[in-house]
């Protein structure tokens, strides 16, 4: 009996964490008004490097895709380009958010390491 209590404290531990993702990444289109790409997902670390290190709150996500596909989904949802599209960089604004969408090769903002996933930042701008 003693070993199945460490094994429940895991199991809730490793659910809360799972849950707190889920809110995290539910909680950046409810508190900016703008969808988070399809599939995408939340980067704690990069998100945390945001906010601690550059004093900008928002939440930023990972996906495989390439940029233009990522910047043309945003395109069609009618948010404005700011920055040209291109085939590593895009950003877009909706009243007061801001959407950046940075492709590979880049820098990965916590780990200084090369990056060949696609990140998109939604951030405040108030």
């Amino acid at each position: 009996m003693k070993e199945a209590i460490p094994m429940i404290k895991r199991m809730v531990l490793i659910a809360a964490v799972i849950a707190a993702m889920s809110v995290a990444g539910a909680s950046a289109e409810e508190k900016y008004g703008v969808p988070v790409y399809p599939g995408a997902e939340y980067d704690e670390g990069t998100t945390r490097y945001l906010d601690d290190e550059q004093y900008i709150e928002g939440a930023a996500y990972r996906t495989p895709e390439v940029p233009s596909k990522v910047a043309d989904f945003y395109a069609k949802l009618g948010l404005t380009p700011v920055k040209g599209k291109t085939n590593a960089y895009a950003v877009f604004k909706k009243e007061g958010v801001e959407v950046t969408i940075q492709g590979p090769p880049r820098k990965d903002m916590v780990s200084g390491k090369k990056a060949e996933d696609t990140l998109i930042t939604i951030t405040n701008e108030d």
